[in-house]
Formats: C-alpha cells, structure tokens, sequence
C-alpha cells in the first residue's frame, strides 16, 4: 500500500533517479574515482566490499598528498556542499561519512574527504579482521 503522505506512488513514480556516475563527473579526479569505489563497495558482482574500499582508499591517499597542488574555487566548495546533501541516502561508509560531515555542520571540501577517509581506513580494518578470522576457523578459499 501506497503511503498517501510521505511518498504517495504518483510522486514517487516521477522522482529523479541519480547514479553514481551523476556525482563522480562533478568532482576531480582522485575524489570521483573515491566517492566511485565508495558506492560500489560490497556491490559489484565480481568484487569485494574490501577490495572496492581498499581502492577508494588509494584515491583518497592520492587527493591527501596531491591536494596542495590545485586549490578547489570557493563556488566549487559551495556546489560541493549542496552535492553533499544528495549524498544523504547513500548507505555503507559513504553514507556514515556524509551523515557525520552533516551532524557536524562541516562545510569545508576538504574537511569531508578526510572524515570519508576515516571510515574507509575503520571499514577496511573491520573486513581485514573478519577475513582473518574466516580464513582461521575455515581456511582459506580456493
């Protein structure tokens, strides 16, 4: 049944559907390519939630390293904030980050793809962890 108040099915049949790709295209290089892995982790036939994350990750090293090379326009910080806000739905770490740069009323660029990187370092920690106790109680995978 339809809920005729917060998402009545004629509105909802018209909403605007955005992919990944929609955000990624928006952004520079290393912080695309970031924010790509980040939505496709533990998604992707034929991939890991780790390995995507373990990618994002690298991304994440490069933007940290090469940021001071090329500063991003004060116009390009404020778009970037609002693009945020269409980020709110977005489950796993990408999701967590958003949601803590939001509760904390951050409206630095670089401010969230640091908090970004935080959750990918835990997130990978975590699968490294449970892969290690897999692999320990039931052997490695052939």
């Amino acid at each position: 049944m339809s809920d005729l108040v917060n998402h009545p099915a004629h509105y909802e049949e018209q909403s605007i559907r955005l992919e990944p790709i929609d955000f990624c295209e928006r952004l520079p290089f290393c912080e695309g390519n970031a924010l790509k892995y980040c939505f496709r982790a533990g998604h992707k036939e034929g991939s890991s939630e780790l390995l995507d994350l373990k990618k994002a990750q690298w991304y994440l090293n490069r933007f940290r390293f090469t940021r001071t090379a090329l500063k991003i326009s004060e116009e390009e910080t404020k778009r970037f904030v609002t693009l945020v806000d269409y980020l709110a739905r977005t489950g796993g770490v990408l999701g967590e980050a958003v949601g803590s740069y939001v509760k904390a009323r951050k409206t630095n660029y670089y401010d969230f793809w640091i908090l970004l990187d935080g959750f990918v370092r835990d997130r990978i920690k975590v699968l490294e962890t449970d892969k290690a106790l897999y692999d320990q109680t039931i052997g490695e995978e052939k």
